[in-house]
């Protein structure tokens, strides 16, 4: 069978939300064709986030391939370019089957069902499950048998069993990396070390912390399964000698949670003989001098560290699992071993006040780390939050999708508050904290000294046009200069 797996864009990200966040391989889809190649399937990936197509471009590629079946990779913020990408094949290909999974579709498959472009839900993990949907849509079986799936029938949504989590992630293929075009992938400016070729790579799935904000561990609970390190770095290997991949983001959301695991894979990069740089995401509670040390030998450069709050109140009450210590702790080893650090920073989750935020931003600028995003709450789909405020009926689940769900220096005021500080103040709040940081006289002469080489160069200088291109953006719409507001110690309009 002739399968097309897409990948949607962000229509509402601008090209400086876009440089910030970076373009990665969508290894989802890339896991998924692996497995279906595997099985006799003939597969293609349009990865519409990496290309911008209009419909016509996108009709082309569509027809010339002809496909039986089409995959949809849904998140949350791109649900509504997910839908058009349906609509677009229903409307010109009327009989090929759409199946939508990912998070999004997931979480919400009586939701996403509603549309009727979309004729399938895959749940949870998706290879086993769309190979099962691919072989008995093929042979004109009944799916009725597959577990895992969702579908309409009778004008009602039928929800199978849950499939079981793949127990062994080493039986599964690597991604197919064949069928993407590495050069259109780069890293987020935070990221990056280099312009080398890139490429994403998973050590692990699952999540075992329950941060109330976060939905990683969705559909995982606590259960953590990692690769053999030894297939990690063969899989890095083969991207290194195949394809000229010498820069590496490890995805898992908490990379170092198990530090025995990352320093085997540290000690196999050295032993490979690959001369790469790589970044990852840190947690403050798994973080020490021997981890630091073995994994800036073996070529990483840029960390990222969710501190999310410098109140520790508000850590509790996020459910976080680390000390304003160990974040403290963790900067310094980052700084030590010539680590770049990014320090995450969420505003406006429950309990939040004008006072915790002002310690936020009285924290970071304490941990001086090398670059900060604050970002303000938006409920995140599968998250405990999420779950609450939905079972409480603060959520119209309908409308629960795109450019709400940007996060990277929104302009968007919060779809719903869930704080004593209302949205409009915590958007404020955003601009004035990442201003205030990156213009203190200090850190701007520790960024002059990076200036060595024209990649960074060039990084500042998206970075600042991040930072200010809502302010240029609000100017031109209101056609007046900014004042300087004296209470706030910030600009305003």
């Amino acid at each position: 069978m002739k399968i097309l797996l897409i990948s949607p864009g962000l229509k509402t990200m601008d090209v400086y939300q876009t440089k910030a966040r970076g373009c990665m391989p969508p290894l989802n889809l890339m896991y998924i064709a692996a497995l279906l190649l595997k099985h006799g399937h003939e597969v293609s990936i349009l990865d519409l986030y990496a290309e911008e197509l209009s419909d016509e471009e996108k009709l082309t590629r569509i027809r010339s391939f002809s496909p039986a079946l089409v995959g949809l990779a849904t998140y949350t913020a791109s649900f509504d370019m997910a839908a058009e990408a349906a609509a677009l094949v229903k409307k010109n290909f009327p009989g090929v089957k759409v199946a939508a999974g990912g998070i999004h579709a997931s979480y919400l498959p009586e939701v996403c069902l509603k549309n009727k472009n979309i004729d399938y839900v895959v749940l949870g993990e998706g290879e086993e499950t769309f190979l099962e949907l691919a072989g008995c849509l093929e042979k004109n079986g009944e799916i009725a048998g597959i577990t895992g799936l969702a579908y309409k029938s009778a004008g009602k949504t039928v929800l199978t069993p849950p499939r079981r989590l793949a127990a062994d992630l080493n039986s599964l293929p690597w991604p197919a990396h064949h069928l993407v075009d590495f050069g259109k992938y780069y890293l987020g400016i935070t990221r990056a070390v280099t312009s080398s070729p890139c490429a994403s790579v998973l050590t692990m799935r699952g999540c075992p912390y329950k941060c109330t904000f976060c939905s990683h561990h969705y559909g995982y609970g606590a259960n953590l399964r990692k690769r053999a390190p030894a297939d990690v770095v063969a899989e890095m290997k083969s991207l290194y000698d195949k394809y000229g991949i010498r820069e590496f983001q490890f995805e898992d959301p908490s990379f170092t949670c198990d530090p025995a695991h990352v320093k085997e894979i540290c000690r196999l990069i050295k032993k490979s003989g690959m001369e790469i740089y790589w970044n990852c995401n840190v947690r403050a509670n798994t973080s020490g001098e021997d981890l630091f040390r073995e994994m800036s030998e073996a070529g990483c450069r840029r960390v990222l560290l969710g501190v999310e709050s410098g109140s520790q109140e508000m850590l509790d009450s996020m459910k976080k699992g680390v000390t304003l210590e160990q974040i403290r702790n963790t900067v310094r080893l980052a700084a030590k071993y010539k680590l770049r650090l990014n320090a995450a920073f969420v505003l406006g989750t429950p309990g939040e006040t004008l006072e915790t935020a002002q310690k936020t931003f009285d924290f970071a600028k304490e941990l001086d780390p090398d670059y900060v995003m604050f970002s303000v709450y938006i409920p995140s789909v599968g998250g405990e939050l999420f779950e609450d405020l939905s079972a409480q009926g603060g959520l119209d689940l309908d409308k629960v999708y795109g450019a709400d769900y940007i996060t990277v220096y929104s302009e968007r005021e919060p779809m719903v508050e869930m704080s004593s500080v209302p949205s409009a103040r915590l958007l404020a709040l955003m601009e004035e904290f990442t201003r205030g940081f990156y213009f203190r006289p200090a850190y701007i002469l520790k960024r002059l000294r990076w200036l060595t080489s024209f990649a960074e160069v060039r990084r500042v200088l998206w970075g600042v046009a991040l930072i200010f291109s809502h302010q240029f953006r609000t100017l031109l719409k209101a056609g007046k200069r900014p004042a300087k507001d004296k209470n706030a110690n910030s600009w305003t309009y």
